[in-house]
């Protein structure tokens, strides 16, 4: 199965493997990335960009919501 990396293209490699406890079963998770570790750091930075812009959109909705909330409760 093919998996390139997003930025330049080259195969992805199983980087850190773990185990959890799912209710009764046991999952497995598998990270993986970029051969190029420059590369891999400014995917990882994009991937923390975005992560941080919905962070901050979701947070804006919320105040938004709640502004509207006050304004239809003082009527």
């Amino acid at each position: 199965m093919s998996n390139p990396c997003i930025q330049c293209g080259k195969e992805r490699i199983d980087g850190k493997s773990w185990e959890e406890k799912a209710g009764i079963s046991v999952v497995t998770y598998t990270d993986t990335v970029c051969p190029d570790s420059e590369c891999q750091k400014i995917v990882d930075k994009a991937i923390a960009d975005r992560k941080a812009k919905s962070a901050n959109l979701i947070k804006i909705k919320a105040e938004a919501k709640l502004a509207r909330e006050k304004q239809i409760a003082a009527g």
